[in-house]
């Protein structure tokens, strides 16, 4: 009880703001770093079935990351002699968890999130700097002098480890059906809120899921607090700004539902287009290669373009495969043939 009490007297209003703005400041930091080191393994949250392989680089840049974070932020409060900033930092890791708590739970990802590994990462992130903070708390100045540095055969066996361990993959079984779970309770869920709207402008089935797989997305993307904030954004400055769940660009204000009658037109209108060029072009095609395609021109971004081809997928799984599938192949060979434009071929 009284070290509670001491610590309730020590820990200021000063201090904790301070280290709440540093926590999410390291979030935004680790965030950035992290999707630039896609292309030596960092694995991002996504709904695009991915390999959990360079798993030493994923567990030491997520859970060490914001310790060493909270190192660098000690070091400079101490040489601009602000150390009373360097006072229970190791709450500045535990903020940092709790904001990535809040953003997993404000965009809805909590069935796609490995609670396991989370839970692994909170424990050795936490409990490593509460243990650099007992050292910290004992010195004046925590940068290192020559002498720490000698070490050399120890960093080599570091290294050696961690590059064994990194080039280990994993079973992605929980992945596959966390991500596969998620797309298809969301699918429903959307379904049985817009069924309405959807079924009204859309006949036929390859359309309809055309536009649950970038509705998913941009769902994923933009939960409803985000859009929320957009449409705040929008009355304020007046100015054409993406809306709606279909993240339409407007001018005026739209609701769900008419961002997904306008959706509808342009995707409808996207796959005229790109038939007829198919057409014209006497070229063959496969049905994911049309799915691309149309969402090429609703969002040119290549990772965008692969997590609704994706999402198609598992929707089209969802939905008896072989009679999904061949439903929608059959409706773009009916319905763009060579009775309406000249003639081009169909792959089975």
């Amino acid at each position: 009880m009284e070290n509670l009490s001491a610590f309730f007297s020590n820990y200021t209003l000063t201090l904790a703001i301070t280290h709440i703005v540093v926590a999410i400041v390291m979030f935004f930091i680790i965030n950035w770093i992290g999707a630039k080191s896609v292309s030596v393994g960092y694995l991002q949250m996504s709904m695009v079935i991915k390999d959990e392989s360079y798993p030493a680089f994923n567990f030491l840049f997520k859970a060490i990351a914001p310790v060493i974070l909270m190192v660098l932020f000690v070091a400079l409060v101490q040489s601009i002699n602000c150390e009373q900033l360097a006072s229970y930092c190791y709450l500045i890791v535990v903020y940092y968890w709790i904001f990535r708590l809040f953003v997993i739970l404000i965009y809805g990802r909590l069935s796609l999130t490995n609670w396991k590994t989370q839970i692994l990462y909170w424990i050795a992130s936490i409990g490593l700097s509460i243990y650099l903070y007992k050292i910290i708390d004992k010195v004046d100045v925590i940068l290192p002098d020559p002498e720490a540095l000698r070490d050399e055969m120890w960093v080599l066996i570091i290294l050696f480890l961690y590059s064994v361990i990194n080039n280990m993959v994993f079973d992605r079984e929980g992945t596959l059906s966390r991500k596969d779970n998620y797309i298809k309770n969301t699918h429903s869920h959307l379904e049985a809120k817009y069924n309405k709207v959807v079924s009204k402008e859309c006949n036929n089935l390859f359309f309809s899921q055309m536009v649950y797989s970038i509705m998913i997305y941009e769902n994923f993307n933009r939960p409803r607090i985000i859009r929320w904030m957009e449409y705040g954004h929008f009355l304020l400055t007046r100015k054409p700004h993406t809306l709606g769940i279909m993240q339409v660009t407007s001018s005026k204000w739209i609701n769900d539902e008419q961002s997904i009658r306008l959706a509808i037109n342009k995707i409808q209108s996207d796959t005229d287009e790109i038939m007829n060029n198919y057409a014209n072009n006497k070229e063959e095609f496969s049905l994911f290669s049309i799915v691309c395609k149309i969402a090429g021109k609703y969002n040119k971004d290549d990772d965008y373009v692969n997590e609704v081809e994706q999402i198609f997928s598992t929707i089209s799984d969802s939905e008896k495969t072989s009679q999904a599938f061949y439903s929608n192949y059959n409706y773009l060979k009916l319905n763009y043939d060579k009775n309406r434009f000249c003639p081009f071929y169909f792959n089975n």
